[in-house]
């Protein structure tokens, strides 16, 4: 993948002796394997040269790739390979074809779900079990029924190069699936802390594994030994990639979560853009002067408050597609709960979490307390050896361990409900109907009240900004009582 062309007879022969178990086909399977990756890159650039069946199980050969550890800064290559593919098959697969022509825009959840269903179809193989077949096909449908009985997403306007963003730094794309897990081992020490050990095992597994095969006679079958120590990397390989996995979905539901607690910020920020936008203008002292004063100030808030939703909404589908990429079997809710549990449960961050690092806590103490007394009294009960300094060190450093992962767990549990709530946001959003005129002119007037409350005496703007929500609430009171509305709607 990283070379694209098949390596050498020397190169294949080292990999063979090197890293699997030692086999007279070795070198022959790892050419097929690398021809059949060159294929699939060829099928990427040009996936209408392709059939449905060739295009699937390229699909699947870059999906394995996507959290390989072995893949790095490749990962970005799968990933581009698989939008390639599935941009083409989406259109050509019939199961897929008629959902794609009804839907063709790739951020509807009718089009997701077919992609996602093409993922798992992937996955599955066309000889695949057809229980697992059909689960596929009545997911696919369940996810298409359900994302037509929800109003159609606008897709936001291009910003141009002058515009502000609507939420500074947001909608965020990150790098890739690898890089988002890296992310997400830096704010939960939780999270770091298992891909480390789990890092470590690997190596530990790596370097048994090479020492098993390094004298090993290519012509002789493999021996219980170096079949164990295949076996376990093996393992460890796929606890990792599934580790990364779960990490990856939390960056990206902790990205959302963090544009969605942005959001209001925004929103306030806006109104007092409107309100300096609108100041420099005379006082009102008609009803018609008054009603224009309200409509230029909420029209500045409006089209605020629009490119808002529109920037979370395009966040949300991020965050979505990054769920059904990773975890093709979310599209139903009976998949969306396993993962969810998954999630918490694999991360050792259930609801008893903090009661058992507690508890861990007072035994490991009460422990070491005892070891460090008989330690000073020098006692030798009768069959047992005397306390050493080992023994005691050994009892300091596991009450170390578990005060650190209590620790780890006041940072990482707030962190991952907080993006596990995100991400059940995501999935469940409904689109909410536009805010009535005097409901919005009511809460910014009501918002705009509470910051003068609070904004100190000698702020230049109070007096304005205050005296511009004054008018809105006015003014909203005089539209309630007449019934006629001159805002548009959000």
């Amino acid at each position: 993948m990283a070379l694209g062309t098949v390596p050498d007879e020397q190169v294949l022969r080292h990999l063979t002796a090197r890293f699997t178990a030692p086999q007279s086909e070795g070198a022959t399977l790892l050419r097929t394997g690398a021809a059949e990756m060159l294929d699939a890159l060829a099928l990427a650039e040009a996936p209408n040269r392709g059939e449905a069946a060739q295009l699937l199980a390229a699909l699947a050969l870059f999906h394995r790739l996507g959290f390989g550890f072995e893949t790095g800064q490749l990962d970005g290559l799968a990933e581009d390979a698989q939008r390639s593919i599935l941009d083409h098959l989406v259109t050509v697969h019939p199961a897929t074809t008629p959902v794609a022509a009804a839907h063709p825009g790739p951020g509807h959840g009718a089009n997701m779900a077919a992609r996602a269903y093409l993922r798992r179809l992937s996955l599955i193989g066309p000889a695949g079990e057809p229980r697992l077949l059909d689960d596929a096909a009545a997911a696919l449908a369940e996810a298409v029924t359900a994302a037509e009985q929800q109003p159609g997403r606008t897709p936001a306007p291009s910003a141009t190069a002058m515009e502000t963003p609507a939420i500074p730094g947001y909608p965020k794309h990150l790098e890739g699936d690898l890089q988002a897990a890296a992310q997400w081992r830096l704010i939960s020490p939780a999270a770091r802390r298992a891909a480390e050990q789990t890092m470590d095992r690997l190596a530990r597994a790596t370097a048994v594994l090479a020492e098993a095969t390094a004298a090993a006679d290519a012509d002789q079958p493999a021996s219980p030994q170096e079949d164990a120590a295949l076996l376990s990397r093996s393992s460890l390989h796929q606890e990792l990639d599934e580790l990364t996995a779960r990490h990856a979905l939390l960056m990206h539901a902790s990205v959302l979560a963090d544009a969605e607690a942005a959001a209001e910020p925004a929103k306030h920020a806006a109104v007092v853009v409107a309100a300096q936008a609108t100041e420099g203008q005379r006082r009102p002292s008609m009803a018609a002067e008054m009603a224009a004063a309200r409509d230029a100030f909420m029209a500045h808030v409006n089209a605020a408050e629009d490119r808002i939703a529109q920037t979370l909404s395009e966040q949300r589908r991020l965050t979505r597609e990054a769920l059904q990429r990773i975890f093709p079997y979310a599209v139903t809710s009976r998949g969306r709960h396993t993962v969810r549990r998954n999630l918490l449960e694999n991360s050792g961050l259930g609801i008893d979490a903090y009661q058992q690092a507690s508890r861990a806590i007072g035994e490991n103490a009460r422990k070491l307390q005892s070891v460090e007394a008989a330690y000073r009294s020098g006692a030798v009960s009768f069959g047992r050896p005397s306390v050493s300094h080992d023994d005691v060190e050994q009892a300091r450093a596991a009450l170390q361990r578990a005060e650190t992962r209590f620790s780890d767990l006041r940072i990482s549990r707030p962190n991952t409900l907080r993006a596990l709530r995100a991400l059940d946001r995501a999935v469940h959003h409904e689109p909410s109907g536009s805010e009535a005129p005097a409901a919005r002119a009511a809460r910014i007037a009501a918002q705009s009240r509470e910051r003068s409350k609070t904004t100190a005496p000698t702020a230049p703007r109070t007096h304005t900004a205050t005296t511009a929500a004054e008018q809105v609430h006015q003014a909203h009171h005089s539209a309630a009582q007449q019934h006629q509305p001159s805002v548009r709607p959000a």
